[in-house]
């Protein structure tokens, strides 16, 4: 997603490729089998002597960095709310971030976790039927960042509605709809709450949904189908096939955004970037990435 238009669109389209797509799906799913407890058992640094180097990494652009680490927390059926109050404040414990993590910022194409997480929600719970095209709809919005899926997601399925939703199920206090329902891009959230979204997302939804989503994060294409090169932040620097979504958008109060999420090993990392529009996209590019790349890699 790259310039502020009625619908944001895709400039030029990239071969999907969506013969590999089932191989790949089945080798992800085989290897979350395979794993089991031994990846959650992966682990770095504690985040909080983490963000401080992150920061630092990313260097002066003019702009704001937000950065949020934590961790994915392990689904338990049957949660009281005493279990969820534990939770929570496990949660809070594990999670670091800078002084910029509560600030609003536009999503861009991070609110294309929302829409695919609150759909795969209501066909779980009966309120929607979905066609083969549909799944390849919301495959290629998460995969590929597909601006026109998204569009076609958010106005035949509510998107305002949708944001609202995933909010509420998930505690997202600094998440809301774009003030211009035309315009899901310019949903508005925080490092935090993207944060708290992942984190949350093995416990919250059911554990195929969310490994669905997960699996679509693990496969992203490098490039995105408007012809964006997705390969920067945590898709540029962590080993292995780490779950990510990436964001890009111009020009919303005359600012460049420039958005990196993933989930390397169990931890979660959200970085959310404003620059001035005379910033480009390379050196905004750059600093991202450099602060993604002073993220230690997990260890088991």
């Amino acid at each position: 997603m790259s310039t502020r238009v009625p619908r944001p669109a895709a400039a030029r389209a990239v071969p999907p490729r969506r013969a590999l797509v089932p191989v790949l799906l089945l080798v992800v799913l085989l290897a979350d089998l395979a794993l089991g407890s031994a990846r959650r058992a992966l682990a770095g640094p504690p985040a909080a002597e983490v963000v401080p180097a992150m920061v630092s990494a990313y260097g002066d652009t003019g702009g704001t960095l937000a950065v949020a680490l934590t961790a994915q927390v392990e689904p338990r059926d049957g949660l009281s709310d005493r279990a969820l109050d534990a939770r929570d404040i496990r949660l809070s414990y594990r999670t670091a971030d800078n002084g910029a993590a509560d600030r609003p910022f536009p999503t861009a194409s991070m609110v294309k976790l929302f829409l695919a997480e609150d759909v795969l929600h209501r066909v779980r719970t009966g309120q929607l039927a979905l066609e083969p095209r549909d799944w390849r709809l919301l495959q290629d919005m998460i995969r590929s960042s597909d601006d026109p899926a998204a569009s076609e997601v958010w106005d035949r399925f509510g998107g305002p509605q949708m944001v609202r939703d995933v909010a509420a199920r998930y505690g997202l206090a600094g998440t809301t709809p774009p003030a211009d329902p035309t315009q899901w891009g310019e949903t508005i959230t925080t490092a935090r709450d993207l944060a708290r979204f992942l984190a949350l997302l093995p416990t919250v939804a059911a554990p195929a949904d969310a490994t669905t989503l997960l699996v679509w994060m693990r496969t992203a294409t490098p490039v995105a189908a408007d012809g964006f090169d997705q390969r920067f932040g945590v898709f540029g620097t962590a080993p292995g096939m780490p779950a990510v979504k990436q964001g890009w958008m111009c020009c919303v109060g005359g600012n460049r955004h420039l958005h990196s999420v993933g989930v390397v090993g169990t931890r979660v990392v959200v970085l959310l970037s404003e620059v001035p529009r005379s910033v480009g996209y390379d050196r905004a590019r750059a600093a991202l990435t450099a602060a993604a790349a002073a993220l230690p890699p997990p260890s088991s």
